[in-house]
């Protein structure tokens, strides 16, 4: 074990950690995202892990949360209906409060109109296109607008699908 952080929540529904290997992000129960910054000791060994900020805003709990490839933002989607851009390039050590950078509708609605939330989301290598999951459905948003580019139904319906590249 590297180290241990008590995030204080009942239940947790995802942490991840950045691609710099900096930072630790858990979103629970609740609607707020708390953020760790791990120290490292010279030798590269986890000296202490901290906590540095606290991302508030949504209004319901974050579901899934992701940080873009230069680990200097974190996307979030809540149950709210909204998913978050935040820059978490901040001098926290100043107090200085992460931003909200754009706030986007989840564009996935039930028949009667209730907007849905997603179960999980990633984001591309150039940090352009979020890939979107809710049960069988697949969606691909553009991070820039929040706009649908694709959608692929039922993209999991119980059949095993193979493809091979030579």
């Amino acid at each position: 074990m590297l180290g241990f952080v008590d995030t204080n929540q009942l239940k947790n529904n995802m942490a991840t950690v950045s691609p710099n290997g900096r930072f630790i992000a858990a979103a629970a129960f609740t609607a707020d995202v708390k953020v760790w910054e791990i120290v490292y000791s010279k030798d590269s060994s986890v000296k202490e892990v901290t906590k540095v900020m606290q991302l508030k805003g949504h209004k319901s709990a974050v579901t899934w949360l992701s940080f873009t490839p230069d680990s200097e933002r974190i996307i979030t989607a809540s149950k709210d209906g909204s998913i978050r851009v935040w820059n978490i390039n901040v001098r926290y050590h100043l107090d200085e409060d992460p931003k909200t950078l754009k706030v986007f509708p989840i564009p996935l609605h039930d028949s009667n109109g209730t907007a849905l939330h997603y179960d999980r989301l990633s984001i591309s290598p150039d940090g352009k296109i979020l890939a979107v999951t809710h049960g069988s459905l697949l969606q691909w948003l553009s991070v820039e607008t929040g706009e649908v580019l694709e959608t692929a139904d039922k993209a999991h319906d119980g059949i095993s699908h193979s493809l091979l590249i030579v």
